[in-house]
């Protein structure tokens, strides 16, 4: 693994803390392969390719609690809104996860990011906030 994935798989092992409700799977090399090939024809850039393809090799389809919540690599609904050159990585309630302008956002349906402070230039920053918040909301119940 390299540096983002074994980040990433830190970050997500942390949130779910044992919860087996809320599994870590790795996408397969094949789903990987597909999602990368339907990126490079719909000329997305590299960055965003590797470092989605990094998540997908940690875990594809996941979903935690409130706010997030990945399509699987291999779901094209994820290039549903690529005429507007935006990647819809997933949602989960009524947080919208996506890759817009140039930036990993965190917004609704309506909104891109609910504000700048949630628009990123990686997805480890995306996945770190959505954590930060996530806590938050945990911590007030």
């Amino acid at each position: 693994m390299n540096e983002d994935q074994l980040k990433l798989k830190s970050l997500l092992t942390n949130l779910v803390d044992g919860n087996s409700y809320y599994p870590i799977k790795p996408a397969t090399r094949e789903q990987i392969d597909l999602f990368t090939n339907r990126a490079t024809e719909n000329k997305v850039e590299p960055s965003v390719i590797k470092q989605l393809a990094d998540f997908y090799s940690v875990a594809d389809s996941f979903d935690y609690e409130i706010i997030i919540g990945f399509h699987s690599c291999e779901d094209l609904i994820i290039f549903e809104w690529w005429n507007d050159r935006e990647l819809w990585l997933g949602q989960r309630d009524f947080n919208t996860l996506r890759w817009a302008d140039g930036k990993f956002c965190l917004g609704d349906a309506s909104n891109i990011s609910f504000s700048d402070e949630y628009r990123f230039d990686t997805l480890i920053e995306l996945i770190e906030r959505c954590i930060k918040d996530i806590n938050e909301a945990n911590n007030n119940d």
